[in-house]
């Protein structure tokens, strides 16, 4: 089983490469854990190990680097720790430039409730060896189209179209899969562009070591929790 999560409004979008794809929406990433386990490489599009006062978290601006210009801007600087249990944006961005000397984006904060809850999902005593891990569906996207940089945005109908052209060269039923989980889950607010992201991930984590089992890191490599800084692509 190899499986790609991505966030969206209400959730986690979940695609599941066993026997075919399937998608699933879960509330939490706890009830994912507990419906489908992850007994092989997960990645998700969400930080994992974040800056405290003494460690600071490098890896995203590693991640811009192997971005083509028009894509950089995708990859926003993670939150630390302190800073994703505050009660508001301003409150955030104060913590964040008091500990890494850095404000924080308002996309960065608008993910911070879901970096959250993965950041306390890990660091659970009996969850903290499952093999999840961090990656980057546009970096995916490109690795999939043969290191070819996309030209569209993904919110867009010519970006959607794109991708799943990408997607289409390793799934030839993608279309009806994606419609029919938009039909499926109509109330749930779940995109397009979710659905795409967590299928690249999936399919990512499917092809990971016949791909070279590639890995950007950097130094110091874990936080202060132990939890490694590490993107899977």
């Amino acid at each position: 089983m190899f499986v790609g999560i991505d966030g969206y409004k209400e959730g986690w979008c979940c695609c599941i490469i066993h026997d075919g794809i399937k998608i699933e929406l879960h509330k939490t990433l706890s009830d994912l854990y507990k419906k489908i386990r992850f007994n092989n490489l997960t990645l998700i599009d969400m930080p994992i190990g974040l800056s405290s006062v003494n460690i600071e978290r490098k890896i995203d601006f590693k991640l811009r680097t192997y971005l083509p210009k028009n894509k950089k801007s995708s990859v926003f600087t993670a939150p630390c720790r302190k800073a994703v249990l505050s009660s508001n944006y301003n409150s955030a961005k104060k913590t964040n430039l008091i500990i890494t000397k850095r404000s924080i984006s308002i996309q960065s904060w608008n993910i911070s409730k879901k970096i959250k809850e993965l950041d306390e999902f890990l660091s659970m005593p009996k969850k903290n060896k499952v093999l999840i891990k961090e990656s980057h569906p546009e970096f995916c996207f490109i690795n999939l189209n043969n290191n070819n940089p996309l030209i569209h945005s993904k919110k867009t109908k010519e970006g959607y179209l794109e991708r799943l052209s990408i997607l289409y060269r390793n799934e030839k039923n993608i279309e009806p899969i994606i419609e029919k989980t938009l039909e499926n889950f109509k109330k749930e607010k779940v995109k397009k562009d979710d659905i795409l992201d967590a299928i690249a991930l999936a399919l990512t984590s499917k092809n990971w070591r016949n791909n070279g089992s590639r890995i950007i890191n950097q130094t110091p490599k874990q936080d202060e929790m132990g939890i490694p800084f590490e993107i899977y692509y």
